[in-house]
């Protein structure tokens, strides 16, 4: 592993405050209304910015007035701190390790900056100002920057979380994906490659294929991964030793429309989609060494448009939205194709051009930028008026949603975590 430039990787680029940082008593003008035991929680802003929410280990992480971040016990609907002013913070790419929680700031197309905020507290730990690593990642007491760009090398390293004092550094070609698994970060670089988080060391380099679940927390001892080509099969490796335990193969024939790898979805299925021809496939691998086709799917010819995003599969359905502002839905197991469904809610509030989906456990949510709806088997539940221009929802956990509005008097943005099957919140 050798020394890199200093423009990457040298400590004089992070700044430790010598005392610490104390957050200011001029608290952001924030409320918070709770239901006592029922999880359903609204924060509310007077003034000013109150921005996209992010979920992270029970936290909701929220953009205030003041260039500051809030962070919310979720389940309590408490608000825990608000740290002190930061520059240009994005909490959509923020990472939790242990006992901070690490902040993209001042993003720059060739350099960014990161924050480390006390997980409890709020406080600053430690500040990187100049960075040529853009994504972060945390294991345990590790934060890990890295790049995974085609204009840069696969640099990645390890700085602990704590103090911001690097540990150690490593360059690939170029790094294709990264998986956290217990106390280690597996790699897609040159082939498989499992790296001790806290050393860097190299515990093994087996294996090649794109790895799956990405940024998503998996079980410490497994890890997927899909080898296209002749024979495409999904494997499931040992995290311990990157030996294949289980392979599953897939009919060459039918993914002859597919291009790449598929999205992992629950109950051991996978989720093939191509936009432009507008196609689903739907496989079973769970336990099999043959993958069993569960449905095909496919939008007619004459539609000229294609989908926005990747499908979604909720329950033992699919969904997909296209670029004509509509959302499509089947039945896995159902004789009827993609069909469009009108995302109308019982009470008639209606997401009249849906842009946005959102996959939970066992809700999807539809969005337009004015309406958000809650779907499920098929069926729309309901719907409430959300802030102007808003993006898609977050589910938090099985039973709950985030999704921002504002007051009738336009005075207060709010912040809801409301009911996801009856969406339910509270005004």
């Amino acid at each position: 592993m050798g020394n890199l430039p200093c423009l990457s990787f040298c400590p004089q680029q992070f700044h430790r405050p010598k005392e610490p940082a104390v957050v200011s008593d001029d608290r952001a003008p924030l409320r918070i209304k709770t239901d006592a035991g029922g999880g359903l929680w609204t924060l509310g802003a007077s003034t000013g910015v109150l921005g996209r929410p992010v979920a992270v280990d029970g936290t909701v992480y929220v953009r205030v007035s003041g260039d500051r971040i809030a962070a919310v016990d979720a389940d309590a609907g408490r608000i825990l701190w608000y740290s002190e002013a930061l520059a240009e913070a994005e909490p959509a790419g923020l990472a939790r390790a242990d006992e901070v929680v690490v902040v993209p700031v001042r993003r720059e197309s060739d350099r960014s900056g990161f924050t480390a905020l006390e997980a409890a507290t709020g406080k600053v730990r430690w500040n990187r100002r100049k960075s040529g690593l853009h994504r972060v990642a945390a294991v345990g007491a590790t934060v890990l920057l890295w790049n995974d760009t085609s204009d840069d090398r696969g640099k990645i390293a390890g700085f602990d979380a704590l103090t911001g004092e690097p540990l150690w550094e490593d360059e690939f070609e170029r790094i294709w994906g990264l998986l956290v698994r217990g106390d280690r970060v597996i790699l897609d670089a040159g082939g498989h490659r499992a790296l001790d988080a806290r050393t860097g060391e190299e515990l093994w380099h087996q294996g090649y294929g794109t790895l799956l679940g990405q940024g998503v927390t998996g079980d410490a001892e497994f890890f997927q991964s899909w080898n296209d080509g002749p024979y495409p099969e999904l494997s499931l490796r040992s995290c311990d030793t990157g030996r294949q335990l289980t392979t599953t193969r897939f009919p060459k024939r039918a993914l002859k429309h597919f291009f790449g790898p598929p999205a992992p979805a629950d109950g051991g299925r996978v989720v093939f989609g191509r936009a432009f021809e507008r196609r689903v496939q739907i496989f079973a691998h769970g336990g099999r060494e043959q993958a069993e086709s569960l449905a095909g799917r496919r939008l007619g010819r004459w539609r000229f448009t294609s989908f926005r995003d990747r499908p979604v599969c909720v329950g033992d359905w699919v969904y997909a939205v296209t670029w004509r502002n509509r959302l499509h839905a089947a039945e896995i197991g159902g004789r009827r194709g993609l069909r469009r469904l009108t995302v109308t809610a019982p009470d008639g509030r209606a997401v009249q051009r849906p842009t946005e989906i959102a996959a939970g456990p066992e809700h999807l949510f539809v969005a337009d930028g004015d309406t958000v709806a809650a779907v499920r088997d098929g069926r729309v539940l309901w719907a409430a008026a959300t802030l102007p221009y808003d993006g898609s929802p977050v589910p938090l956990g099985t039973d709950r949603v985030l999704f921002r509005s504002r007051s009738r008097d336009r005075k207060e943005v709010r912040l809801h975590c409301a009911d996801a099957e009856t969406g339910r919140r509270l005004l």
